[in-house]
């Protein structure tokens, strides 16, 4: 669930109208600078950059971080550009088209690489580009002809202008990074995860594995272990594996999510010293500049190179390696999962508050850190420790009732209420799973253990986690 989605959608709203209303006003008030007469040297740019902007607009509304950007920037042009359709002169009339298929083809070539960011960025930049234009095209007929209604139609694109780019905001890439402790279930996580976009989308996998026994941290391992009821067992503080998961939206874009497993001590953000002699020791295992090092540390691909040439040198160096390597992958990421173990919900009235007011403080640091240019999401998992899911449909209200109860009780936390109030400016979501729904909540009988009884992966509401990464 979205965490103050009825604020959100009202604040939403009230920018969709008030977008829509000033186009108008600008038409009603200066219909002269699409109409013309103006100089093409200036019109035609202008017209260009409307037509590149109503395509790139249906294309934000594509992916949930720029939806509401694309929604606001249609509400800003389609008047426009209906507008200049009907009434542009020739030149302009030429430019708009090119625009038109100018913009599609970056709306298209961006969804097929799923990357939202590229878009947004230039949506942004050529609503500057249009605005500019367009003053200057209002500025011409102001000189030519001093009119109150001009003066005022270039106070509406100025007005414009800071409302579009408010709406459109910058994401970055659509990589997700998920942050957990000890125990909260990473690993298993990730095997629900896999096997979810494998029958789903027509996934695959890629690894890379850097640990004394690579064998035990291989996907077939751990899910053979399964099988014999053998949980994975906790990550080595040596051990570090990015598995990179790969399958096709729709059926024809590709999509990729990286799930890095690590042990969970390393969850703690490091401060900037930490971090820079961290940095030095690796690259000085490896014979690199540190930044050199700091620029591609969070990629597969030199993850892989260290391990092919330079895995003796970093085996001693894992203990820096690893929190380096966490921290160039929440830097780089667009979205940002913190899991949070369903465990601490059952024993809420005992240890359990105390552990989550520490953790969610520390996942606020996290936020505060790295700002507010991302999505976050908050995960329990474990959640048929919780309640029961055996009778409950993972795309039913019942489901989410059961989000929104776990919420509201969380939510008497103060660190948590601190997320809470975050959510004003930046999305964050809330998402409760289950590994395996058929086991029974805790306290409801004899030989409910997990150990016991975990033999098969029964995902619960997994889909909705990996949509959030896709």
């Amino acid at each position: 669930m979205r965490v103050r989605n009825r604020e959100r959608l009202l604040r939403e709203g009230v920018v969709v109208v008030l977008a829509f209303a000033l186009s108008v006003v600008l038409l009603r008030t200066t219909p002269q600078v699409i109409s013309g007469p103006i100089p093409p040297w200036s019109g035609s740019p202008a017209m260009f950059c409307l037509g590149f902007l109503v395509p790139g607009a249906l294309g934000l509304l594509v992916e949930e971080r720029t939806r509401s950007g694309g929604v606001a920037l249609l509400a800003f042009t389609v008047p426009l550009f209906f507008f200049s359709f009907l009434n542009s002169p020739q030149p302009g009339f030429t430019a708009l088209l090119g625009g038109l298929g100018a913009g599609a083809a970056v709306a298209l070539g961006t969804f097929w690489k799923n990357r939202s960011d590229i878009l947004s960025w230039a949506s942004r930049f050529v609503v500057k580009l249009f605005s500019v234009t367009m003053a200057a095209v209002i500025i011409i007929l102001l000189v030519s002809a001093p009119v109150l209604s001009l003066a005022g139609g270039l106070a509406v694109i100025i007005a414009l202008t800071f409302l579009a780019l408010w709406a459109v905001r910058r994401v970055r890439r659509s990589e997700t990074f998920i942050l957990g402790p000890k125990g909260s279930g990473k690993t298993l996580l990730l095997l629900a995860m896999y096997s979810h976009i494998v029958r789903e989308f027509s996934g695959r996998r890629e690894e890379v594995i850097l640990a004394e026994d690579e064998e035990k941290m291989r996907i077939e391992d751990l899910l053979s272990g399964l099988e014999e009821g053998i949980l994975p067992p906790p990550t080595e503080e040596t051990g570090l594996a990015v598995y990179r998961l790969s399958g096709q939206r729709f059926e024809i874009a590709p999509v990729r999510v990286a799930f890095v497993d690590y042990a969970g001590k390393y969850a703690a953000p490091l401060s900037g010293t930490a971090y820079a002699d961290a940095l030095k020791r690796v690259a000085a295992a490896v014979g690199a500049e540190p930044r050199l090092v700091e620029a591609k540390i969070g990629s597969f691909e030199y993850l892989k190179h260290l391990k092919e040439h330079h895995a003796g040198a970093i085996a001693g160096e894992m203990d820096v390696l690893v929190p380096v390597c966490i921290h160039r992958h929440l830097e780089k990421a667009g979205k940002v999962l913190f899991l949070i173990d369903g465990d601490h919900i059952v024993h809420f009235h005992q240890e359990g508050r105390r552990a989550l007011t520490h953790l969610f403080g520390q996942y606020s640091r996290v936020m505060e850190s790295l700002g507010d240019d991302r999505v976050y999401g908050f995960v329990v998992t474990k959640t048929d420790r919780i309640r029961d899911l055996a009778e409950i449909d993972e795309t039913s209200e019942g489901a989410e009732r059961i989000e929104r109860e776990i919420y509201q009780q969380l939510i008497q936390i103060s660190t948590f209420n601190e997320i809470h109030n975050r959510a004003l400016s930046v999305p964050v979501y809330f998402l409760a799973v289950s590994t395996d729904a058929t086991l029974k909540p805790a306290g409801a009988g004899e030989g409910n253990g997990r150990e016991d009884t975990l033999r098969q992966l029964y995902p619960w509401r997994i889909d909705e986690l990996v949509r959030f990464g896709f």
